[in-house]
Parts: C-alpha cells; structure tokens; sequence
C-alpha cells in the first residue's frame, strides 16, 4: 500500500480525534461553581443555559444530620440534574459534568427515551455528558424504606400501605403542621428537606416551549425533581427504597376519544430511576381517589387508628402551614365528595361542612367548571363510576345527590380547545410496555 495513501488515511483519523475533542471543549460545563455548606449546596449554572432558562442559583438544603461535605460529589449532584436534565434535553444543547452517578446516567437514557415517544411533538435532543461515571452503593445495605409524604390522599394512603415498615418520611420546603402531627402520633420519622425547584427555573417560559406542554415542572420534572433531591438523603441515611405516592391510575389516562393527560407521572418514569441503587416505587397506579379512601377508612377501622385530617386544599401557604380547607377549591370537594362515595362523614377526615352543605355546593360548583383534561375529570369520573356500582348500597339520605351525580354526562362538559395537538392514534399503554421495569405492569 502506498506511503500516501496511509499518510492520508491516519490524518483523516487525526482529524476525526480533533472534531471530536473540540465538540467536547464546545460543551459549556453544567456546573459554574458548586458552593457547599454543611447540608446545603448552591449550584451556579452554566452561562448560556442560566441566561436562558434560569432565574438564579439552584440550592438544596438537608436536615442538619447530613453532611454534604463528605458524600462523594456524583451524589450530591444528583439532584441539580434531576432538575435540570429536561430542560438540557429541551435546549438541544450539549453540557458537561465531571462524573455522574453511573445508575442516574442508564436510567436517565431509558426516561429521555420515554419523553420522546410520549412528548412526540418537541424534540429532546439535548445532552449532558459526563467526562465519568461512578458506580455509587450505599454504605450499608438496610432493608429500611422512606416515603414522600405531604399528608394528603395519595402520600396517606401509601404510608399505611407500608405501615409495617416504620417508613421514614420526606417532605419538601414547608410542611403542613397535621402532616407532622401525624407522624409523631404514629413515631415515624418525619424530615423535610428545603430546594427552590419553584423559583429557579424561568417556568413562565417553559410552561410555553411546547404544544406537548402546559406546566412544565408537573408535565416533566416533577417525578425526577423529588427522587433526585430526596437521594443525598436517602444515601448518607442508608435507605435504599423510595415510595412515590401515586396521583393517577392506568385508567386515568384514557379518554373516550384516544387522546391522554399530559402529565406522564407513571410507574413507567418513577421506577425507572436508580440513583445510587435505590429502588424508587411508584405507589400505587391501581387505585382510585375513592379506593385509597376507602382503604383509609377500613384500615382505620382494622387497626383501631384515628382516621387522618387530609390535607388536600389548593390554597394552603407557606405563610399558613396551620391552615385547613377552604371547602371550595377543587381538591377540597373532590375528597369530601370521596368521602360521601364510600359512606362516611366529611369530620372524620378534618372536614367543617355539613354533608347537606357539600352536595349543594358542589352541584354548584360543577355547574360553572370549566372540565380540562386532567385532573378534575379524572377524579369526578372515577367517584361517577364507583357511586354507579355501589348505589345501592350507600346511604340513601343522600340518594337524589348520588342520583344526579351519575347522571352527569362529564365527557360532553370537557373543553374542546386545546394548545396540543390532537394524537394522531388512540393513546395505549401497551405502546409503552417496553419501559416497564417490573414483572407486572398491569396494564390495561
């Protein structure tokens, strides 16, 4: 072979090497500057992508126990990127970061995979590229488990689902005072954690990036926000499973007319996630809003507890974490409705209407609802389909209020104007049975 003709092969090469080492030096680092104090850490983020998408430093602070100064840093970065990595994929732009732990890197390539089939209209094309992974354990292995916990429906129900397991509970930035009432009646460890994952993103503009999207922490980030930021937590305490109380059901996704909810919160994101081992559950996607009131309720009853005051109202400030319910936000009437549904009184549960009170005021308040699709549907829908199967058998003081109700033709109430396009085929979750991570998925 001649000599020039091997010289040009190995600068073809050469040149190859070089394009690719400069497409590395033109990936600005993620990372400006990481800022530890104790159990608190301040990320300041790269120029181009703060400039952009950020209002400010991205900070997380932990119970004072936690040192975050002697976790290995591919730990303690775990939760910046869990709640930025969409916003990356989104920027279509590339960044860099000197090692990542190495579970979070193949579980964050199975959910970007995910966002790509579900948000099918935007492209995910971002990257962050770790210089090197790190295979992280946890110090010593427990057979312990933690649950996020805010006192309400969902988080109630999962931790009395694993009550035997003395779950440890995290909650974020403000707790409600009932929500830390309850754990000390039951001594559960309670522990909050403070990050501003509200604030520091400019979620205004996100909210608008795309026609897949109407609010982006809850449509993308909300899942992986949580467990990243309880991880830190989770590793130094020696926990190696993560409850994840579950909104919705595998039903809830499915409308008449094919199309789905926006919000991908699922089994299919939450337990696809490992950082540093852990094992995350999404619990649970079979019940309903009525069934885990209903679950409450005879558990209750079984272990001879005090049923809980739930805290469901949307109007609840951080400046008034004793506040109780207003009685007329959505939340508030959706549980008290639950509550009728299956039988019981609305005091039980840390309710002040009288039940005569409620039926007139949320026949009211469905006539002038504006019925998205999402999660107002969802939870009348399925309280509709209980009440249907069990009229005969709740209380009859209530039965021309239940007979109305079933009576409701809730698809016909739903707007028809929507930012999303309509999907070009049904909605199936046996389109997506390649991402389930466990043996039963029980879809439908």
């Amino acid at each position: 072979m001649p000599i020039w003709y091997k010289l040009c092969n190995n600068l073809s090469l050469v040149r190859q090497v070089l394009c690719f080492l400069c497409s590395l030096d033109a990936a600005e680092p993620l990372i400006r500057a990481r800022i530890i104090q104790q159990n608190t850490a301040y990320f300041h983020l790269a120029s181009g992508f703060a400039k952009k998408y950020a209002r400010g430093p991205f900070h997380i602070s932990y119970p004072p126990e936690i040192d975050l100064s002697i976790l290995p840093p591919s730990i303690v970065d775990i939760p910046l990127i869990t709640n930025t990595i969409a916003v990356i994929w989104l920027s279509g732009n590339e960044y860099t970061i000197e090692e990542m732990d190495e579970d979070l890197y193949y579980s964050l390539i199975k959910i970007k995979a995910f966002f790509k089939r579900f948000f099918y209209n935007t492209t995910w094309d971002g990257e962050l590229r770790p210089a090197r992974l790190i295979k992280n354990q946890l110090p010593n292995v427990s057979y312990s488990s933690a649950s996020l916990f805010t006192g309400g429906l969902d988080s109630t129900t999962t931790v009395l689902r694993h009550f035997e397991e003395n779950p440890t509970l995290i909650s974020f930035n403000s707790p409600h005072v009932t929500a830390v009432e309850f754990a000390n009646r039951h001594k559960l460890d309670f522990h909050t954690i403070y990050m501003n994952y509200e604030s520091f993103l400019k979620l205004t503009y996100l909210d608008r990036v795309s026609c897949d999207i109407s609010k982006w922490f809850w449509d993308t980030s909300m899942g992986l926000s949580w467990v990243g930021a309880a991880t830190p937590f989770l590793y130094a305490k020696n926990i190696p499973v993560l409850y994840i109380p579950s909104g919705f059901t595998w039903q809830s996704f499915l409308f008449p007319d094919g199309q789905t909810l926006t919000q991908p919160a699922s089994p299919l994101i939450d337990e696809n996630l490992s950082p540093a081992g852990l094992r995350v559950k999404h619990d649970v996607f079979t019940m309903t809003r009525t069934d885990k009131i209903q679950f409450i309720s005879t558990f209750c009853t079984q272990h001879a507890l005090l049923k809980p005051k739930l805290i469901v109202c949307n109007h609840h400030a951080t400046t008034d974490i004793s506040y109780s319910h207003c009685n007329r936000c959505m939340k508030c009437l959706f549980t008290m409705l639950d509550i009728l549904a299956i039988g019981e009184h609305l005091s039980d549960y840390g309710f002040t209407l009288s039940e005569e009170t409620f039926t007139s005021q949320f026949q009211t308040y469905l006539a002038n609802v504006k019925m998205r699709r999402g999660g107002t549907f969802v939870a009348c829908r399925d309280t509709q389909q209980h009440v249907k199967q069990h009229l005969e058998t709740l209380p009859q003081t209530h039965r021309l209020f239940f007979d109305w109700l079933i009576s409701v033709d809730l698809y016909s109430m739903l707007e028809k104007s929507s930012n999303r396009p309509p999907r070009l085929s049904p909605f199936r979750w046996e389109d997506y049975k390649d991402f389930a991570s466990f043996a039963d998925p029980m879809l439908p």
